[in-house]
């Protein structure tokens, strides 16, 4: 799991995420703590981006495709930032759907019945095999900064890139953290208020009377939306270390910013070692 995070701001794009990837066994979860899943598309680049859910697509990792990306942008540079966004689309989907799990999920959810056993075996790949990117930046000689939401549903359709709107922050794997910190409610909580048969309102009424206690800023300057981005990850991490759930996020957080006149740069980012440092 992952907390994964995009500040759109009219000085540039943040991005920000946790560095704890977790492979589920037999006996339980297991927990790495020194993953990436923030990334430079290309060298000298204006493109950022980050992804949460699904860790690799079994022997290709997303290492590899970004890095193929930046090449092809190397060679023609994308039009925009949605046509930058089009294209990890075009990159990335024929090997999404060519993984076997893939190709099982189908299978399962085609069967006119299904055992116990297969429904629980749709349940985990369904969900297990979403993964989400969000690609952010700027293409000369444009410099708005923008950045687009994409998410690889096995059970959906082709994903289109969503666009994230401008001064506006956007979490994904593990939101609630934030959620209940900023707006004092996430959605499970509310969900549960909803059908407690306690609550005679409609959900639009619970959001604006929640929406009175939520703290909320004003447009950030773009080193206090890195201390923001940096801030939600790292009580996020804390939050899940000092909570009874497993420790689906943890580890250092890593940082990046794409201000309008720079390229890509890293704000906190581990270095090679720095598996070999936690290990004393």
């Amino acid at each position: 799991m992952t907390i994964a995070a995009c500040y759109l701001s009219p000085e540039g794009v943040v991005f920000g995420a946790d560095s704890t990837t977790t492979w589920s066994a037999t006996s339980g979860h297991h927990f790495f703590n020194h993953a990436q899943k923030l990334f430079e598309v290309g060298s000298g680049s204006s493109l950022g981006i980050v992804t949460w859910g699904l860790a690799s697509f079994e022997d290709i990792s997303f290492r590899t495709l970004i890095a193929q990306l930046g090449d092809k942008f190397a060679q023609q540079s994308p039009a925009s930032v949605q046509a930058a966004a089009d294209a990890w689309v075009e990159e990335v989907w024929p090997v999404y759907t060519s993984i076997p799990a893939y190709a099982r999920t189908h299978q399962l959810q085609g069967m006119a019945a299904r055992s116990k056993d297969e429904e629980d075996e749709l349940a985990q790949l369904s969900n297990g095999l979403v993964v989400g990117f969000c690609i952010g930046g700027y293409c000369l000689p444009d410099r708005n900064p923008k950045a687009y939401e994409i998410v690889f549903d096995p059970l959906g359709p082709r994903p289109t890139p969503n666009e994230v709107a401008k001064n506006t922050y956007r979490w994904w794997g593990v939101p609630n953290i934030i959620s209940r910190l900023i707006y004092g409610y996430d959605g499970n909580f509310k969900d549960a208020i909803l059908s407690s048969g306690h609550w005679s309102g409609s959900a639009t009424e619970f959001d604006s009377i929640a929406a009175q206690q939520a703290l909320l800023h004003p447009v950030l300057p773009i080193r206090e939306v890195v201390d923001f981005i940096h801030s939600c990850i790292r009580s996020t991490g804390k939050a899940m270390k000092f909570s009874n759930f497993p420790q689906v996020c943890g580890g250092a957080p890593e940082i990046a910013v794409i201000t309008t006149d720079r390229s890509f740069r890293w704000i906190r980012h581990k270095t090679w070692d720095t598996a070999i440092e936690d290990g004393g």
